[in-house]
């Protein structure tokens, strides 16, 4: 007889080998992303801005990625909490002007600093996305609720999820809140084929993608990169965490 263990029992199965199996729990919140071989960046800032010193950091190049698997959604302030309780992550600070804004459960945690998203990201067995892999999951014929040209402009932060998915399955990559990655900002590299490119190997900023919901609309862009300290904590920066592939039996 075929026995189903409980999904919270079986957060995470390790191999002997040392590789990493996703439990029923992961599985049902993340989005399996293939391996590709895909341009990252845009022509967008020179073919519409006269390369603008805002935008002209998109050089268009290849770059190609193995496998992997991305929540669904942006963490929420419930999870976040969850990994407070559980003594992994720092204190989330609360909105002291405007909690009804930005502190409901449902809402994405923001005014998490980039050490505390990884921290949490760890716990849950993952990471924060590497850029190459966040702005290939944000790329697709449909883009969601929220993109370039289209109105929208939210005030604050509205529940994950509320807002149609893009062609991967994946909510809110465009808009509601900018997401930290895994990468130090810098110059990309455009000389060669990049395979699973992580970015600088130190810098003073990381960055920070897929604009919010106080962003103009040109900053709705899966191209888009933007440089925010580490140490700062925002009210319009939030994340989600990828997972090594699910290994096949």
């Amino acid at each position: 007889m075929k026995v189903k263990i409980p999904a919270i029992l079986v957060f995470i199965l390790v191999l002997a080998s040392g590789q990493m199996l996703f439990a029923d729990s992961v599985n049902q919140s993340a989005v399996k992303i293939d391996a590709v071989e895909y341009v990252m960046g845009d022509t967008f800032c020179v073919d519409e801005q006269a390369n603008a010193d805002w935008c002209n950091d998109e050089n268009p190049h290849a770059v190609r990625l193995d496998a992997f698997s991305m929540d669904k959604h942006e963490v929420t302030n419930e999870d976040y909490q969850k990994c407070f309780a559980a003594g992994k992550c720092g204190p989330h600070p609360l909105h002291e002007d405007r909690p009804q804004e930005f502190d409901k459960p449902n809402q994405p945690a923001v005014f998490v600093t980039w050490e505390d998203a990884s921290a949490y990201c760890k716990w849950k067995g993952g990471r924060l996305p590497s850029e190459a892999e966040w702005e290939w999951a944000a790329q697709g014929k449909e883009l969601g609720g929220a993109y370039f040209g289209k109105p929208y402009n939210q005030g604050s932060p509205i529940d994950v999820g509320n807002l149609p998915p893009n062609s991967k399955g994946l909510y809110d990559m465009l808009g509601n809140v900018n997401e930290w990655t895994g990468d130090w900002y810098g110059p990309l590299d455009t000389s060669e084929v990049l395979e699973n490119p992580k970015g600088p190997a130190s810098g003073k900023d990381r960055v920070v993608r897929g604009g919010s919901w106080n962003s103009p609309s040109h900053y709705l862009r899966a191209s888009d990169r933007i440089a925010r300290s580490p140490e700062l904590r925002y009210s319009d920066v939030g994340f989600r965490c990828v997972y090594s592939s699910p290994v096949k039996g």
